[in-house]
């Protein structure tokens, strides 16, 4: 008699996002004001670098390349990084970006604020603001500005600037507020600390395209839309996971859950063992960011699967009889080859399900899937809500024993 019920285990790479999908082919440019004080110090300047560094590249990628970026660091005197027309690529930006030193000295934001009007949003500096392209400023500070921030903002925001205020560890929220525009709950973003920056970046770039593609920002039609890393579409993800596991029988005696997270490298965010509860999980899903990464490695992330999350150690329970299910979710096509994991899974009789997203992920997926039926396509990131009911049906009826399917391997495959 088989009393374990079935296993199911999660893999996903949101990586291709179209033009589309961010500022809607709107350009905008995009002002960086950050803060450099003493109170910050070096090791946290460190950390300010790779937020800076993650959110252009991850802005430019979904931007399509319409997005423009310039950077003011600013202490007790402002002084300019770079302009929105300094650099004629955006790895020159990131290559300034990596080599930017810490300054250190005393907080004037609203100093900081002024310079940004006089000398950065002007059409010397690149600012396309005549052409009707959305300028955006994001300000990042650790603690209160000892000058007025309200008086310079309010011109920016009068001029139709969108204004966001990041703030980190000693920062003054109702400063932040008198800052940023309106709404305030997405364009306000504090965190306790500097290493927390990197769990706000997604929030921040699908905030600052909402804002983009909200004032209009003017389309270049002439550029064809580039795919690119999915920050802004991960949030749709998320949701999708959430959802299929609230519809799931989950518990220690029932459906397990684990999950893998991979872009260049997998990795894995909780094993069958980890949560029992259903809440446990959901709090774990929700708590998911987006990594980035420039490769999506498949043929790593299945043979991690095979490794690593089957043990009984790690909480699988084949030698009991329960079916063990992988679900992948992927949007693009695999950097690696998918052969070795694929042939592992299937030695191990793992059923495994596909659901692609868009047209460049399908013929990866149906390789690996057990049967073709099992590959439930979404055309877009928003649609991920038509393959709910297929998936739970499957998921259910493998659990049920009411679907029993064979994996049949020849080594010689």
């Amino acid at each position: 008699m088989i009393h374990a019920p079935s296993v199911f285990s999660l893999v996903f790479c949101p990586l291709t996002l179209s033009s589309e999908d961010c500022a809607q082919g709107s350009a905008a440019d995009v002002y960086f004001l950050v803060d450099s004080s003493w109170s910050m110090g070096q090791e946290n300047f460190e950390h300010v670098r790779t937020f800076l560094y993650t959110l252009i590249k991850s802005l430019h990628q979904v931007g399509g390349g319409r997005f423009k970026f310039a950077l003011t660091q600013y202490n007790s005197r402002p002084q300019t990084e770079f302009h929105l027309n300094t650099y004629p690529t955006m790895q020159d930006i990131l290559e300034h970006i990596k080599a930017m030193s810490y300054r250190g000295g005393g907080t004037r934001t609203g100093l900081g604020l002024e310079f940004l009007i006089r000398t950065h949003l002007t059409s010397a500096s690149g600012s396309r603001a005549a052409e009707g392209v959305a300028q955006v400023v994001v300000v990042l500070t650790d603690g209160r500005s000892q000058d007025d921030v309200g008086e310079p903002a309010k011109v920016l925001q009068m001029a139709g600037v969108q204004m966001f205020a990041v703030g980190v560890q000693d920062a003054v929220d109702w400063e932040l507020r008198e800052m940023a525009s309106p709404p305030q709950e997405t364009h306000v973003f504090n965190v306790d600390s500097f290493l927390k920056l990197r769990d706000i970046i997604q929030d921040l770039v699908v905030s600052i395209c909402g804002a983009v593609t909200r004032v209009g920002g003017t389309p270049l039609v002439n550029e064809a839309p580039v795919a690119g890393q999915g920050t802004a579409n991960f949030p749709y993800v998320r949701d999708w996971v959430t959802r299929v596991i609230e519809r799931l029988s989950v518990g220690r005696d029932e459906i397990r859950v684990a999950l893998i997270q991979y872009d260049n490298d997998p990795e894995i965010k909780f094993f069958l063992n980890s949560y029992y509860e259903k809440s446990s999980v959901l709090e774990a899903v929700k708590g998911l960011t987006y990594s980035g990464g420039d490769e999506s490695n498949l043929g790593a992330a299945l043979e991690e699967v095979a490794e690593s999350l089957l043990r009984e150690s790690a909480g699988g329970r084949a030698e009991e009889g329960a079916p063990q299910v992988l679900v992948i979710i992927s949007a693009t096509v695999s950097s690696d080859d998918t052969g070795a994991g694929h042939r592992a899974l299937m030695r191990a009789g793992v059923v495994t399900l596909g659901v692609p997203i868009g047209d460049d992920a399908a013929a990866d997926l149906e390789e690996v899937a057990t049967d073709k039926s099992f590959v439930l396509k979404a055309d877009s990131f928003r649609t991920l809500t038509t393959t709910d009911d297929p998936l739970i049906g499957y998921i259910t009826g493998l659990a049920m024993r009411s679907i029993i399917f064979e994996n049949e391997f020849d080594e010689g495959m």
